[in-house]
């Protein structure tokens, strides 16, 4: 099944996800999204349901534990109604706007009421001398039921700003389908790793979704494996030889 002739959907199997969320795991700034979307994955029992190709893509096949995987698929939880989109591959910002449409409309085909999206900005050094790994989440939604439920969970509204990449395409353009859109904003530290970031990050959303968790100690514990292997992956781009690795 394809949304555009630019990239392909292939359902690998149908759930009922009628009022659910969907979590956005592509990275525009940084892989903290990426590292939090997986952390839930694991956390909550999903079954893939869908890949994603495209000759725009760089064409990698991600192997795990012997099977090779679409470096883009979508995952899911039938009972939490939770579908979280992975990539393993950096997205060129030319296909920010078509990514972005393309989650939006799923998510509009599967009957999703939200998406949850995140963005990284960088502190030079965190604030905090006692704490040198507090971390800041604010966030932005696009509906008065999407502020409300930052607000009910208390995360704080970003006032003024910009925000850049897919989050801002899932903004822009999401209010005219009737799906709410959350982004939130992770202000990380500067020379600390990203996965501490993203526990906070996952922390917030489980916050926000009833029944979606992280399983943190084991978070911290696998991190920076967890966080070399992606940016291995992430950095072969279009390489073409065979990198195996174990």
């Amino acid at each position: 099944m394809s949304n555009s002739q630019t990239f392909v959907i292939k359902t690998l199997k149908k759930m009922n996800l009628k009022g659910g969320t969907v979590i956005d795991g592509f990275a525009t700034t940084g892989i903290t999204n990426t590292i939090a979307s997986e952390c839930i994955l694991h956390s909550i029992n999903t079954e893939l349901i869908a890949t994603i190709g495209s000759s725009y893509f760089s064409q990698l096949s991600v192997v795990r534990n012997s099977i090779p995987y679409f470096p883009v698929r979508i995952y899911a939880n039938e009972e939490l109604k939770t579908a979280i989109f992975i990539s393993e591959i950096s997205i060129e910002p030319s296909l920010y706007y078509l990514v972005g449409n393309t989650m939006l409309n799923w998510a509009k085909d599967n009957e999703c009421d939200l998406i949850i999206s995140s963005s990284n900005s960088v502190n030079p050094q965190s604030t905090n001398a006692s704490n040198p790994t507090e971390y800041s989440i604010a966030a932005i939604g696009n509906t008065v039921r999407a502020r409300n439920r930052l607000k009910d969970s208390k995360v704080a509204l970003l006032k003024n700003g910009t925000i850049g990449g897919i989050p801002a395409v899932l903004l822009n353009q999401s209010s005219e389908l009737g799906i709410d859109v959350i982004v939130l904003l992770v202000k990380i530290i500067e020379g600390i790793p990203d996965f501490r970031a993203a526990a906070e990050l996952s922390t917030t959303i489980s916050n926000l979704v009833p029944g979606v968790s992280c399983d943190i100690p084991l978070l911290l514990q696998e991190a920076e494996k967890i966080e070399k292997e992606i940016t291995k992956i992430k950095t072969q781009g279009t390489e073409t030889e065979m990198d195996a690795y174990g």
